[in-house]
């Protein structure tokens, strides 16, 4: 094992410039064993983007994906020489974790498979988009539209900046229709500035219906899909997320919901601050601290530690896994790139996939990348992406 996690490591070094003389030479001589990793080692050397993500992919705990492996491999009885060929497959996933390319486990790759041809696509990724529904049902398309201002009822303005950013500043006995709704479609994000102060980036594939001029005890809206929320503090007023039977009320916070309607959970993931979440059944709030994560799911609630840059990646031009099943993330990548996955393959259901992918890609540099350290393969017909 201890040999096995050295080559990765060495390679991780390699791709900083920092190998000796000596390590080299062992490097050199693990990429002579076979062609597979010759080819392994020259894509990753070839993909800057996997360089720039070191650093990122530094702050995840790899040992546990080592554990994981170990653990796998531990409940099967095999040969020495297919136990040996197990860990070079394992090795090889380690160091993409490692570089920010993509681990696939749970299954080792066997030798002499060949990396698949990803056929050229026109699919693009998403962008920045979303409509805004008014109160009285007008529908105000926000594709494209930066540095303006938008004429609301008798006096009062909504303002996009330079970003493309929708913000709401309204008078402080504004007269505007209670509720607005920005929805994001698939392929899409945005983001918007509440009355508040309250920055929200909203997901692909999401809804936020909310007050355009804050009253009352409390700050409530209504969220479906996800969103990463930085609240405004105010201990007057707190501010209450409802999805999907789970309120997340907090007083000054940043932390991110996810509640998609064809996802089996509503996961609330805290990066600063306090939250509580309470549901129906719960009998009473769970608050959760930062780094913890509340997973409500037939109806129970659990929380765990997670690391939260995993569900944050998103809104810093990143997609982050950690051992996620292969239909989830496919189902983030759907929504991103407003295309549909079809899984031929059953066995393909049983993968496991750590990495981050970078948003902005075109989705035939995805697919390479996924495609670098496993026997998976992908191809495109009439917008569809099909996994054998």
């Amino acid at each position: 094992m201890k040999q096995r996690k050295e080559i990765h490591d060495l390679i991780a070094a390699s791709l900083r410039d920092e190998l000796s003389g000596e390590e080299l030479d062992v490097l050199r001589e693990w990429m002579a064993e076979n062609e597979h990793h010759r080819r392994l080692v020259e894509d990753l050397r070839d993909e800057k983007m996997l360089r720039d993500d070191v650093r990122l992919f530094a702050s995840f705990d790899t040992g546990k994906c080592w554990e994981r492996l170990a653990a796998e491999m531990g409940q099967r009885e095999v040969k020495k020489r297919s136990l040996l060929r197990k860990w070079i497959a394992y090795a090889a996933a380690a160091v993409v974790l490692l570089v920010a390319g993509a681990i696939w486990y749970l299954q080792p790759k066997e030798e002499g498979v060949k990396i698949a041809e990803v056929a050229p696509v026109t699919i693009n990724p998403g962008e920045t988009q979303a409509v805004l529904v008014l109160e009285d049902g007008n529908v105000l398309p926000l594709k494209g539209m930066k540095d303006t201002t938008i004429l609301i009822g008798e006096r009062e303005r909504l303002t996009i900046d330079e970003s493309g950013n929708l913000k709401y500043q309204l008078t402080g006995n504004s007269q505007m229709p209670s509720f607005h709704t920005l929805r994001v479609p698939r392929g899409g994000e945005y983001k918007i500035v509440l009355d508040d102060g309250t920055e929200v980036w909203m997901n692909s594939a999401s809804e936020l219906r909310y007050p355009a001029h804050f009253t009352g005890d409390m700050r409530k809206v209504e969220l479906v899909g996800e969103a990463y929320f930085h609240v405004a503090h105010d201990r007057e007023h707190p501010f209450v997320v409802v999805t999907r039977g789970v309120d997340v009320r907090v007083l000054g916070t940043s932390f991110n919901v996810s509640a998609y309607p064809d996802e089996s959970a509503v996961t609330t993931t805290l990066v600063e601050g306090s939250v509580e979440l309470d549901a129906e059944e719960l009998g009473q709030a769970v608050r959760l601290s930062p780094g913890e994560q509340g997973v409500w799911e037939n109806r129970r609630m659990d929380v765990r530690q997670v690391n939260t840059k995993l569900y944050t990646s998103w809104i810093k031009d990143r997609f982050s896994f950690e051992s996620e099943g292969l239909e989830t993330v496919l189902r983030r990548l759907a929504r991103w790139y407003n295309v549909d996955f079809r899984i031929e393959n059953p066995e393909m259901k049983e993968k496991f996939f750590s990495g981050t992918i970078p948003k902005y890609e075109d989705v035939s540099k995805v697919l390479k990348v996924m495609e670098m350290t496993t026997n998976i393969s992908f191809e495109v017909k009439d917008s569809v992406v099909i996994i054998q």
